[in-house]
């Protein structure tokens, strides 16, 4: 997956079949995890469209279906520049025209690999191993010829596609036997591909590029440890063979957990695994689910950028009184509150009173500047939307103040505002305990 600092738009347009599918979405792919980018309602002539500049050059999937339930979308390669015409449907699409090779070549692949991929993904479906794996040899002794190199041009992509069919065909066909059946292989009755499969030469960091790489990932490691004690997860977690995969795998086990408690004793365990930005923020929002938001509960611990770049922390300010500010430049709410936040830090300046502004600006660049400008007083930083604080204490409105006492644990998670005399008389308060 590359990152280019100038990418061209790309354009999508597409129909639907009237009254069959009522949304469209599409996704970007974060560490083998579906993240959706963008969403188009289709008008009463079943038309959509997207115009979006790609993060990256990779993979991005397009369809009907979520982030969780993948059918229903489909892969796409995107670096910018693409103009796309499409039919969708729920179940297969049809390419009307496309300036990409690349996009082409997937959909050569696509429609070679349609019928396996419609049974493995089907729930339901009617398909057993009884014609799903003659499908599968059959393919096997042609997929030499469906790799060869497509020519694109794109010496990057050229590179990956015999991957990209190696894995996408692996996906198929060990995921087919992971779906209810009504009836299943004994032993015996697995056929050469599945004998010979090697869960080893699929566990790598190359998952996380690919759509469904989280969920294979699971597969893969179920398929490793066949015939073991699948209660016992550390001897699981050691059979994966990369580091970041083991972070991924954990988290996903992390994402399951009932307690706090339960939560913060696997992270203790593989804490060295979890190294992703991505897989800590995940982290941080079942620890921000689970946190409780009454009086004397532990605070949620957030860490966030100030202007300069340096991450300031619930843990950097313990000790003090903490006035969190959540807030954005477009809110005039917000704005209404500032001569009241800056008389505020000048009644306590000197005194142990942190007030810290977290922004949910979705642009960095124009809370940097609206900073600069404003020359706010406390500690100002930048969270984004949907940050912990803003998941764990279900901020929908802002401004909303937060309150968090000298040890760190919470007053309230919905303070009087610093026009209020209330909070005053809050923060003298707790100054003099």
């Amino acid at each position: 997956m590359l990152v280019f600092a100038q990418i061209k738009p790309a354009n999508i347009t597409g129909t639907v079949e009237k009254n069959d599918i009522k949304r469209v979405s599409l996704f970007k792919v974060l560490n083998g995890r579906l993240v959706e980018v963008a969403m188009s309602i289709p008008d009463e002539e079943g038309r959509f469209g997207f115009r979006f500049t790609p993060e990256y050059e990779g993979f991005y999937m397009l369809g009907s279906g979520t982030n969780v339930r993948l059918q229903g979308n489909f892969k796409f390669y995107f670096r910018g520049n693409e103009d796309l015409v499409i039919k969708l449907g729920r179940e297969n699409y049809e390419l009307v025209s496309c300036n990409s090779k690349e996009i082409k070549a997937l959909n050569a692949w696509d429609i070679a690999s349609a019928d396996i991929y419609l049974k493995s993904s089907r729930l339901g479906g009617q398909s057993t191993y009884v014609d799903f794996f003659p499908q599968v040899e059959e393919m096997a002794k042609n997929l030499a010829n469906v790799k060869k190199d497509p020519k694109t041009g794109n010496k990057v992509f050229d590179k990956l596609f015999a991957t990209i069919v190696d894995y996408d065909f692996a996906y198929y066909a060990v995921g087919f036997n992971f779906l209810p059946r009504s009836t299943h292989p004994d032993e015996d009755e697995f056929t050469p591909y599945y004998q010979n499969f090697n869960p080893n030469d699929y566990l790598n960091d190359f998952l996380l590029q690919l759509p469904y790489g989280d969920r294979f990932l699971n597969n893969l490691i179920l398929l490793k440890n066949k015939g073991k004690n699948m209660s016992d997860e550390a001897a699981m977690i050691a059979s994966i063979p990369s580091d970041i995969l083991k972070g991924q795998f954990i988290v996903a086990k992390m994402e399951r957990s009932r307690s706090m408690e339960d939560l913060l004793s696997t992270k203790k365990t593989y804490k060295q695994y979890i190294t992703l930005p991505e897989q800590q923020n995940r982290v941080a929002v079942m620890e921000s689910k689970l946190a409780e938001s009454k009086t004397g509960a532990a605070a949620v611990n957030f860490t966030f950028p100030n202007i300069a770049g340096k991450t300031i922390g619930l843990k950097d300010l313990r000790g003090k009184v903490i006035l969190i500010d959540m807030w954005a430049t477009w809110c005039g709410p917000c704005r209404a509150e500032e001569p009241h936040w800056e008389k505020l830090n000048e009644l306590f300046a000197g005194k142990e009173v942190a007030f810290v502004g977290v922004s949910v600006d979705k642009e960095k660049d124009k809370w940097e500047a609206y900073i600069k400008e404003k020359n706010l007083k406390g500690i100002q930083l930048h969270a984004g939307p949907g940050n912990i604080l803003s998941s764990a204490y279900k901020i929908d409105g802002i401004p909303r103040y937060i309150l968090v006492d000298k040890r760190g644990n919470l007053i309230t998670a919905d303070s009087p505002r610093p026009s209020d005399p209330k909070l005053k008389e809050i923060l003298e308060q707790e100054l003099a305990k």
